[in-house]
């Protein structure tokens, strides 16, 4: 913004106090009209900034006249010495990870502190914004549902159950079916992968539950597929495996209301933690590859990744708690199934 000398008398628009960040040309115009003989109560109203600032830069020109408009120009308030500065090494390794993953710093964090990296999650984003790494999403409005919210008092009080799909693997020309379970008061998680998807394997995935999760199961809460129920099939009058299953063991079954996934809001979530931390990580070739990377990643997800629906625990310290322990109960991650 130029100041017209030509009309020493007009009356100049004051803009308020939002620009004392001036451009390095509003700096050199500025001392210009000063020493044109420009009254500093005029300049000060005309680029709205107070007095302070405008003394300031005109003790910059006093110090170097000659090479003020260089100076101010080429102005860089960047610290010389920056101690605390992630170094280039540490940087490359966040933003390939990002790249590759595409996570925020709240997910960021323990993907680096497994790679032996420590860094808050506030460092993490400021680093991202700061090599350009860092963008807004843009996302849909989201339904807005009444919020369910199961408040469970021990564990094993209800474990949800459902299935999860899998992409064509090995060279097989059909899917792979995830079963999986997680208790909504530890939030301890077990899974099996089926070839199929029937009433049979889900009566086998039930007691290989029975058998991994460390306290008695009472109640399963399924949705209304096939493999769980007859209920949307009234054709078929025969007792469904499930429900015999149960029943032998004396153990409850809870329904969640018919298309409404959100009822079943903790293994939907475990779905897509187990997709975005495991399955996108690997390309398996062979059956005994994805049982071991399925296997550790389901004790990583047990024993040390913190949830935040727990308060920052993880499901074997949470168990740890309830039970007053010092130590958790061993898991048999040997009970997954994953040789499809």
């Amino acid at each position: 913004m130029r100041l017209n000398t030509h009309q020493p008398d007009m009356m100049l628009p004051s803009m308020g106090n939002h620009t004392y960040h001036l451009s390095p040309r509003q700096r050199h115009q500025m001392v210009c009209d000063h020493l044109k003989g420009r009254k500093v109560s005029e300049i000060c109203r005309f680029y709205g900034i107070p007095r302070k600032t405008f003394y300031y830069w005109l003790d910059v020109w006093k110090s170097d006249q000659d090479n003020f408009a260089r100076n101010v120009v080429g102005a860089d308030r960047t610290p010389k010495a920056q101690p605390r500065l992630t170094d280039p090494e540490t940087a490359a390794k966040v933003v390939r990870l990002r790249k590759k993953c595409g996570f925020g710093p709240k997910r960021l964090k323990p993907l680096l502190a497994a790679r032996g990296v420590a860094m808050s999650e506030s460092g993490i984003g400021k680093l991202l914004r700061r090599e350009g790494a860092s963008r807004a999403r843009k996302r849909k409005a989201k339904r807005k549902f009444k919020k369910f919210t199961a408040f469970m008092s021990r564990p094993g009080e209800r474990v949800q159950v459902d299935v999860a799909y899998l992409p064509k693997l090995f060279g097989r020309s059909h899917r792979q079916y995830a079963y999986q379970a997680i208790d909504l008061h530890t939030r301890m998680a077990f899974s099996a992968v089926y070839g199929d998807c029937t009433a049979q394997n889900t009566v086998d995935f039930l007691r290989r539950c029975a058998e991994f999760f460390p306290f008695v199961i009472g109640c399963f809460q399924f949705d209304h597929g096939a493999e769980n129920t007859y209920d949307l099939r009234p054709d078929i009058r025969a007792v469904h495996p499930v429900e015999a299953y149960l029943a032998r063991t004396k153990t409850r079954a809870a329904f969640s209301p018919v298309a409404t996934p959100r009822m079943n809001g903790c293994v939907e979530r475990l779905h897509r933690s187990w997709r975005e931390e495991c399955v996108r990580w690997h390309r398996w070739k062979r059956p005994a590859a994805m049982h071991r990377d399925c296997a550790e990643w389901l004790r990583y997800y047990n024993e040390r990744r913190p949830h935040q629906g727990i308060g920052g625990l993880t499901p074997a310290e949470r168990l740890r708690r309830h039970k007053r322990c010092d130590q958790a109960p061993r898991l048999d991650y040997s009970k997954c199934y994953f040789t499809v």
